[in-house]
Order: C-alpha cells, then structure tokens, then sequence
C-alpha cells in the first residue's frame, strides 16, 4: 500500500516548527512498534516514558490522529513520527486487521460521522409551506439582528477612531490596551473582518522605522470601508459581496457550491499556512490549465484540528471549482473531484509574467475593490538581492521589487537561486512580494513546508 502523502504534505500538517524536529525524531520504523495499515487507517506503538507504550493511529480520510500520549498538540509528535515513517516506508506496515483499540476509535468516529449525515439529511429534507416560511421569517431577523449590531459597531469604531486620532498618530500607536480593547468590542458586533483590519493598522506602528506611511494607509483603507458599509445599500452587488466578505460575514458552502462549477486541472501553484483569531489558516492557490483563472482554497482549523491536506505544489485537481461572488471571484470552493494529475515542473513557467504584468495587474484589482489585501502571480527571472538591511528581488531589466520583510527564507532563497535568476510564485500585496514557491527545471519547491523543517 502506498503512502497517501508525502514527506513535505506531513510536514505540512505539524502545528509548530517544535513539532516538526520532534517528529523526525520518531520517523524511523525501528523505533516503533507493530506497526499496521489497512486501506484507511494506520497504527502504531512507540516507547515512552512511561511503562506502557503509546498508542497512535491515524485515519487518513481525515485526516485525524489520535494518540495516548498526553500532549495537547494536534497532531502531536507520535502522529507525525508515524505518518513520516508511512510517507517514507508504507511497506514497513504490515496490512492486517485494526488492533481492538484502533477499531474502536474508527468506530466512534464513525458513528459521529452517522450522526452528522443524518443530520444534514434531516435538514435537507423538502419542508411544508408553514415550516419554510417560519425558518425564512426566523433567518431573516437574525439578519436584522446581525446588521443592527455591526451598524453599531462600525459607528462606536468610527467615533473611537476620531478620538484616537485627534490626539496624533504618534501617541495613539503607542497605547496597546485601546486598540485591544475596540477590536474586542468589533468581535462582540459580530464584525471580526474589522477586528482583524484594525488590528494590522496598530501593528504598523512596528513594521519598520518609516511605519508612520504604512499606518496612514491602513488606516485610509479602514475608513474607506466604514465609508464604504455606510451606502452599502448603494453599491454594486459584487462590490457588496466583497464588502462582506472583508468584514467576515460570508455566504454558507451549501449555498456556494449550489452554483454551476468551472471545470479544470487545477495546477497547485503554492500554499501558506498562519495563525489568526486563535485559527490556523491555510491558503492554497491553483491555476486552471484550459481557463488560466486563479483560484484560491481559504481553509479554517482550531487549534486542535488537522487542516484538509492538499496535493503538492505542481499536482493538477482534475475537477469543478464554486467560486464566490465578488467584483474579481478567486476564492472557491473544491465542488468535485476527478482524480490527481502528478506534479509538473513547468506548471509554474507556464503562469510567469514581467513586473510590467504584475503592476498592470494588480492596478486593474485595485481599481474594481480598493480594499484589494493580495493577489497572486508568478513571476520570471528574478534575482534575490540584499542592499544594506533591505532584500530585493531584481529582474533581468535591473528593475526592482521589495522582498517582503517577513519572509523567513531569505537566504534560503538566495542559497537555492545560487546568484542566478529564479522563477518565483507567491503574494503582492502593492508594497512587497512573499514567495510561496521556487520553480526549476526539475521541480516545485514550496517554502511553507521548507519553513516547518529547517525551523
């Protein structure tokens, strides 16, 4: 049986870089203990420090893990240990049946599983006329409720705002608890896309020694969308889509993935995990082969949760993507699925574009939402430069871009270019590039999972 991941897709998985150095630790067969597979699950013992061994399985369906060890790191380092040493050597596993403690688990979980379909049946079942007209009338004054709040939040934010303000941009950055303490209040009104805005114009304050241009701008943004919510009603309908979703108020997967789907191989162009509001977000962007569109997979986890695993950068999803409305729609849901193309090196080459097409671009985007936080593009010929304290990406013209700053493989970048020019994908956000993924001749290499191992 083989392996349903690869090394650099369990990497992916780990919660920390911590966890990453813990498991390689574990990913040798000989330290574990009758070690078995079926076609779903796998299993094994392992040392520990007690006198009993740890029990760990994993459900790749999932996926999900589970292990006896007291650690509350999902997975933890036995669960990686394990499917490192499955994504290395799955014939090290013997195929047999499930020992009793991993049968039940499998069985627990898939009673849940029973319990949620029949749920979701049940709902799904046609209504009688009265029923509907109730549940339409009780989500309508939700609505109302939810926008009455949110109408509330934004007024308190743009009076907070003010008085901020008034008092000198210097001054206000300097205090913490304030800002904490509204962008609470903008939770509480059920408004947490502001929160989060809010949140990125006080951090501009240690973004570099000239934040006091990066602070104006976010906070120019912010006011433009408080402007922007007050004539909503006004506004085109894909802008106000755009609106609300900035704002965190979206549409449910049932009601996206109704819509007719695009139909394609999408090609895995890059991907990016990070933590925000206590979630772990995972960001993966395709490109469809016969329609050249972008997409982008926008995937949720609490922290003890395993995010969805995605296929390696350069693999095509043969199948139809949902997109949601906005004024430019990337962001999709996966509506079904063929099968998995492997890798192709040159499904980068394929999508690069001059800085030329980049600003062009990204001006277009702008112009239809000006709240536009990033797009993606790929990009040719680029060499990874460092000026001083500043790193730059320069291109065969001797033009420039500015390597984001918090990007943490700069000299990696640098090391696997070997001075000469790369071929890069990865997000601008109008100041600054952060690459996701380096092309060669003979592959695509994500720096995501890179970043897990060498941390």
């Amino acid at each position: 049986m083989a392996s349903p991941w690869t090394v650099e897709q369990v990497i992916g998985m780990a919660p920390d870089a911590a966890s990453v150095g813990a498991g390689r630790k574990l990913a040798s067969a000989a330290k574990w203990q009758q070690l078995g597979q079926t076609d779903r699950l796998v299993w094994g013992e392992i040392k520990g420090s007690g006198s009993t061994p740890y029990q760990t399985c994993i459900d790749t369906a999932g996926p999900a893990f589970k292990c006896s060890c007291p650690s509350r790191k999902f997975p933890c380092k036995h669960g990686l240990g394990l499917a490192l040493v499955h994504a290395a050597s799955a014939s090290a596993f013997a195929t047999d049946a499930p020992p009793e403690w991993v049968a039940e688990w499998l069985a627990k979980r898939e009673a849940r599983s029973e319990r949620e379909t029949r749920r979701q049946t049940k709902t799904a079942e046609p209504l009688d006329p009265a029923t509907e007209q109730r549940r339409a009338a009780a989500q309508e004054k939700r609505r109302e409720q939810r926008e009455e709040k949110m109408q509330a939040g934004v007024e308190e934010l743009q009076r907070w705002l003010a008085d901020t303000l008034r008092q000198g941009l210097a001054r206000a950055m300097e205090q913490h608890q304030p800002w904490d303490h509204m962008a609470a209040r903008l939770v509480d009104a059920q408004i947490p896309g502001l929160a989060r805005w809010l949140r990125r114009c006080q951090e501009a304050r240690y973004g570099s020694e000239q934040w006091q241009g990066t602070a104006l701008q976010a906070l120019s943004r912010l006011q433009l969308i408080l402007d922007a919510y007050q004539r909503r009603e006004t506004l085109p309908e894909p802008v106000r889509a755009d609106l609300y979703e900035l704002l965190g108020v979206t549409q449910g997967k049932e009601t996206i993935l109704a819509q007719p789907g695009v139909a394609d191989t999408w090609r895995v162009m890059g991907k990016w995990t990070g933590d925000a509001d206590r979630l772990q977000v995972q960001r993966t962007w395709l490109r469809g082969e016969r329609t050249q569109r972008w997409a982008l997979l926008l995937d949720f986890a609490v922290a003890n949760a395993v995010l969805p695993i995605t296929p390696e950068e350069g693999a095509g999803i043969e199948g139809e993507l949902a997109f949601y409305p906005a004024t430019w729609p990337v962001r999709a849901l996966l509506k079904t699925q063929q099968g998995i193309e492997p890798a192709q090196p040159n499904a980068l080459m394929a999508a690069c574009d001059g800085l030329d097409g980049l600003y062009r671009t990204y001006a277009e985007r702008l112009a239809a939402t000006p709240w536009l936080e990033r797009i993606p593009v790929a990009l040719r010929d680029l060499t990874p430069v460092k000026v001083d304290d500043h790193w730059l990406l320069i291109d065969t013209e001797h033009r420039q871009i500015p390597l984001a700053p918090h990007f943490p493989l700069r000299w990696e970048l640098l090391a696997m270019g070997g001075g000469e020019p790369v071929q890069l994908f990865g997000e601008w956000d109008g100041d600054a590039f952060f690459p996701l993924t380096i092309a060669d001749s003979a592959r695509l290499q994500g720096f995501h999972a890179l970043h897990m191992e060498l941390s």
